[in-house]
């Protein structure tokens, strides 16, 4: 016979919908689309291209720029 322990998780309905979510205060909703195509290009290793870095870094410092 096989035990089963209880899952400390909350359950589902405790839970905020991803759809909920927001990243950052005052942000509007993010797509969960989005989400996902930013993982995928994680685990792909888009992010480690030397060219796709420094465009990150370029829009982080005109976003801080305008702060």
């Amino acid at each position: 016979m096989t035990v089963t322990r209880k899952s400390n998780r909350a359950p589902k309905s405790a839970r905020p919908r991803a759809s909920e979510w927001k990243v950052l205060e005052g942000a509007d909703r993010i797509r969960w689309s989005r989400i996902q195509t930013a993982q995928a290009r994680i685990v792909s290793g888009y992010y480690e291209r030397e060219e796709v870095q420094s465009y990150v870094v370029t829009q982080i410092l005109k976003e801080l720029k305008r702060h």
